[in-house]
């Protein structure tokens, strides 16, 4: 055979080519259908009219879902004490009274943060029961905080529809923001949108909504004064000195006067943050001393186990992004660098105190997505397997992480079984001007009075401790587990002597009212 015909022979398609090939060729087509159908129907939205309509269709979204999730915890019982101490501090105001919160601390409500904003706050009982009204305009304000994340993902960072639709959507699935939405009421969580439409504004030059954006975020909590001087600094840096400056000396200068001249007034005279901060000193200037005379001890404990979880729980669901647009991330920092060396409980580290930095974690993720795409004619396209990672990114950490993951069973919620029931008789039965001590799943059932205190569980009863000042008592025995018949016989003996008798008692929940007290005309005697 010739070398001619052992060539012609060896260019026969070996059996099963023909088949891969055009399975290859399928697949290619299939492809570029998909991309054509994905670019028609951005070269559609890439419009104003989106762009008026999306964020906002959006955001509805997110807040029935969220309204939905709060609104069935709460029916089941699971509000948190947090979400009963404001209950009760701005039904006090919508009253007339001087907030006062017997519930937690018994200092006046803006001891705390000094949240102004809680007295327009306290207009809203005029229309509904005020726990409904906070869980109301708290879910609002979350999820109105998509409308400017697609604004700066657009008009500042200028992304094309897909990437700015999948950076909403990581936004809806970040763990923080249904942890707020789940860990009762804080005034801060209003100011999410603001600080994120403060940046918009402050970015695009509207200085009016930007002062007017500012205004209203120190009003929420008055060391977010520290934010607005950082994003000060932010505008600065983007070449608007006059606005930066003024924004510098104004957030510091308001701060200084909050925490230290209005605060205290509010509260015993001194320092309200001096516990949070007792490893370093016992005033403002020994603690700022103590930070810096020992750093190590100050470094210690920025990076304390329980702020590297933190910070994973922050950034893991945005893939780590931020990091490569980080002048976004540096006006939250003195803020949050204040949080991450502070003592104090887990749920305010994971709570409140996450508010601000979740606003800049989205504005420097949509700079991020700005800075590795690619330039369009007219924006920048983000590469689909890079929002796709994003997307996994945050589908997975909210499956770990939020508080209304899938097997936290969020379906669930808003049931009630029998002693769920017997507890909102017991409520029912100590009406609703008696001065009360309930265990805490009854808090939010009854913190809308002058007087409610927490039954605080012991190893042993004290039934001196929880006759103390009140009319009523009421006892749910499943938060005292270890309480045998004897222990739960001898409160009941406790009460009596002093002079309280039992009512009703009915799947583990019992009341006991000081005698000579009506429960039928609450504040009166018989």
């Amino acid at each position: 055979m010739t070398a001619t015909a052992r060539t012609a022979g060896s260019s026969k398609p070996r059996p099963g080519a023909k088949p891969v090939a055009a399975a290859k060729s399928t697949s290619a087509t299939f492809r570029r259908r998909v991309d054509v159908w994905m670019l028609r129907w951005q070269g559609r939205l890439d419009s104003e009219w989106s762009d008026r309509v999306l964020p906002w269709a959006l955001a509805l979204g997110l807040f029935i879902i969220l309204e939905l999730l709060s609104a069935a915890r709460v029916r089941s019982l699971e509000g948190t004490v947090d979400l009963a101490s404001y209950t009760q501090g701005i039904w006090l105001i919508h009253n007339g009274y001087e907030p006062v919160l017997t519930i937690t601390t018994g200092a006046n409500l803006l001891a705390q943060q000094l949240a102004f904003v809680v007295y327009p706050l306290s207009l809203a009982g005029n229309v509904v029961p005020v726990q409904g009204a906070l869980l109301f305009l708290q879910s609002a304000a979350l999820a109105l905080a998509v409308v400017p994340i697609w604004l700066i993902a657009r008009r500042l960072a200028n992304l094309r529809v897909g990437a700015a639709f999948t950076l909403v959507v990581v936004y809806a699935l970040f763990p923080t923001m249904h942890n707020l939405n789940l860990s009762g009421f804080y005034p801060e969580t209003l100011a999410l949108p603001l600080l994120l439409y403060a940046a918009y504004f402050g970015l695009g030059r509207h200085w009016r909504r930007y002062l007017a954006c500012c205004v209203l975020v120190v009003l929420c909590r008055a060391d977010f004064g520290l934010v607005v001087a950082g994003l000060g600094g932010l505008l600065w840096a983007e070449g608007r000195k006059v606005e930066g400056r003024v924004s510098v000396v104004a957030g510091i200068a308001y701060t200084a006067l909050a925490v230290f001249v209005l605060q205290p007034r509010f509260g015993d005279g001194s320092f309200a943050h001096i516990a949070a901060f007792s490893a370093f000193g016992d005033s403002p200037g020994s603690i700022l001393g103590g930070m810096v005379v020992h750093p190590g001890d100050t470094l210690s404990a920025v990076f304390r186990e329980q702020n590297f979880d933190l910070l994973i729980t922050l950034f893991a669901p945005v893939a780590f992004l931020p990091f490569l647009a980080p002048r976004y991330l540096l006006p939250v920092l003195p803020l949050q660098f204040l949080f991450l060396v502070s003592d104090v409980p887990r749920q305010a580290v994971y709570g409140q105190q996450t508010v601000a930095i979740t606003a800049f974690i989205f504005l420097a993720t949509a700079f991020a997505l700005a800075r590795i795409g690619r330039a369009g004619v007219e924006r920048i396209t983000v590469d689909r397997r890079v929002l796709a990672a994003l997307l996994l990114s945050a589908t997975l950490f909210f499956i770990r992480d939020a508080a209304s993951s899938p097997y936290q069973s969020p379906w669930a919620w808003g049931g009630r079984d029998a002693a769920d029931v017997a507890r909102i008789d017991a409520a029912d039965t100590v009406g609703s001007d008696l001065s009360v001590r309930v265990s805490a799943p009854l808090l939010n059932r009854v913190a809308e009075r002058p007087r409610v205190y927490e039954l605080v569980p012991t190893d042993e009863p004290d039934a001196a401790a929880a006759a103390e000042g009140v009319d009523a008592v009421v006892l749910d025995e499943s938060t005292v587990p270890n309480w045998t018949a004897t222990d739960r016989e001898v409160f009941d003996l406790g009460l009596e002597e002093l002079g309280f008798e039992k009512v009703s008692s009915s799947n583990g929940i019992s009341v006991y009212v000081r005698r000579g007290v009506s429960t039928e005309d609450p504040g009166t005697t018989s």
